[in-house]
């Protein structure tokens, strides 16, 4: 460990009265991305052929930015944990949003097959009662909007707009019978 500390301070070379310049991007690169692995695979549990990839995201940040890194090892060090942090977060939500909650919300059961059958036969049936019908009932039910500021808006009474919304309850039905029957 303290041999691996000795050199790092040798690939950057400082003169007196001067800031740490770094040494050759390809002596950094050999003596710190073993470390760099390790401490992503070790310290975060990162999977091996994934660490490598964050080590090589953290050297290309590093050679972008190499002219303002005054302290390698630590700029480094830090750059691995903190790509590790959000390589952990990102392949978080992953899996909670695949698979992470039992039952699995990605594979098919019947209440899920139920959902999405109830959500096509809603989106038939709002296509088959009209836009006028489809934008009221959708801001009565969907937005709770009171029929008082619904009749401000299409300028017309509060009782007006109860029968239209009964109008459109009763299309809904109908289409909705019409869909459901069998032949």
């Amino acid at each position: 460990m303290q041999d691996t500390r000795s050199e790092a301070t040798r690939a950057t070379r400082q003169e007196p009265g001067q800031p740490a310049v770094p040494a050759a991007f390809e002596e950094v690169y050999l003596l710190l991305a073993p470390r760099l692995r390790k401490i992503a695979i070790r310290k975060f549990g990162i999977p091996p052929a994934d660490a490598e990839t964050l080590v090589h995201d953290v050297f290309a940040t590093y050679f972008m930015h190499a002219a303002s890194v005054t302290a390698v090892e630590r700029y480094l060090v830090g750059a691995i944990c903190n790509a590790s942090r959000y390589y952990l977060r990102r392949s978080g939500a992953a899996d909670a949003l695949f698979c992470a909650e039992h039952p699995c919300a990605a594979t098919p059961d019947d209440a899920l097959l139920h959902e999405i059958e109830r959500k096509l036969l809603l989106s038939r049936l709002l296509a088959r009662v009209g836009c006028r019908c489809r934008d009221l009932l959708h801001r009565y039910y969907m937005n709770g909007e009171t029929t008082r500021s619904i009749a401000e808006t299409l300028h017309s009474t509060p009782g007006t707009v109860l029968v239209f919304l009964h109008k459109c309850r009763r299309r809904a039905l109908a289409a909705y019978r019409s869909m459901t029957e069998t032949s």
